[in-house]
């Protein structure tokens, strides 16, 4: 009689690390992007000092500085004065973390299938990268979770008045359209609108084509739709995605922000507080980095729809 296979033979065991580091290291990122929001409306300096208590000053103990679980065991309340800790703080260490697993689930364990330009490459789930190598797989998950981030980041600081500069923004887009001209295989569909790439070569020509459309379109459309922030985070979508990303982004975000408007009355005003801390591009730019490709096929139908009449 054969022994019994024990039920952890079974287990993914590789797609779950990955996607656990992931979110270990999008937590870590919240956490720095948590100092950032509260140190840079103050003029503080965002890179150096250790955190401190609000209330008593007390400098932030390593163990307690643990993304989201520091907070839970502390209870949401300062080792030293007992102060209340804002749950904001551990929320937004667990949705970078969400979002970056999220992505690399998609990616990186998804072998690709979800984006457009590397969905027909060899090798599935995290097998891919492991025995083929696949670096532009890689260079993609890095691109679009820092994308993410970033948008979140942005959008928590447009709330408190405290917008990066210009120069920032820039600097931000530039080095997305660096790294997607270094692995066009991972940059933003073509310039055309059923996005299709024009010149035809070289590739690299045609990524920096559609980043220029895609960043020019989302700066455009983010300052007549959203303001400074929007415009930022979609010209930083556009560089990566495309001008049809942008489009797309656009519109489903106006959309849901008229409903929480509706929803949103002044006598409810505990739903209006809600609604207005609640940076609503963002999980719309995750829902379209994660779900580009079928996006990108219904874009073409639609496109195709237009054309027959």
């Amino acid at each position: 009689m054969p022994l019994p296979v024990p039920w952890t033979v079974d287990l993914p065991v590789a797609e779950i690390a990955t996607v656990a580091l992931a979110f270990a290291s999008g937590a870590a990122l919240g956490s720095f992007i948590n100092v950032v929001v509260h140190r840079l409306p103050r003029g503080e300096s965002s890179v150096s000092g250790r955190s401190r208590c609000p209330q008593c000053g007390s400098a932030i103990r390593a163990r307690d500085n643990v993304p989201v679980l520091g907070w839970l065991l502390l209870r949401g309340r300062c080792r030293d004065c007992g102060a209340a800790i804002a749950p904001q703080y551990p929320l937004v260490e667990a949705a970078c973390g969400t979002l970056t697993a999220a992505v690399a689930a998609a990616e990186l364990v998804g072998g690709g299938r979800w984006l457009p330009l590397l969905a027909d490459g060899s090798g599935c789930s995290i097998d891919r990268l492991l025995l083929h190598g696949d670096w532009p797989l890689v260079v993609s998950c890095v691109v679009h979770s820092a994308i993410l981030l970033t948008v979140l980041a942005w959008s928590l600081l447009a709330r408190k008045d405290a917008l990066p500069t210009c120069r920032v923004a820039a600097v931000a887009i530039l080095g997305v359209i660096v790294l997607v001209l270094l692995t066009p295989q991972a940059g933003p569909v073509g310039v055309l609108p059923d996005g299709a790439s024009w010149p035809p070569s070289p590739p690299q020509l045609a990524t920096l084509t559609a980043s220029i459309a895609g960043v020019a379109l989302g700066a455009v459309a983010g300052r007549l739709t959203g303001g400074v922030a929007d415009g930022y985070c979609l010209a930083l979508v556009g560089a990566a995605l495309g001008w049809q990303a942008v489009t797309v982004v656009t519109v489903v975000t106006a959309a849901i922000r008229m409903v929480i408007a509706a929803i949103a009355t002044p006598s409810n005003r505990s739903l209006r507080a809600l609604c207005s801390e609640i940076p609503t591009i963002v999980p719309v730019v995750a829902a379209q980095i994660i779900c580009w490709r079928p996006i990108l096929e219904a874009w073409r139908h639609l496109i195709w729809l237009t054309n027959g009449f």
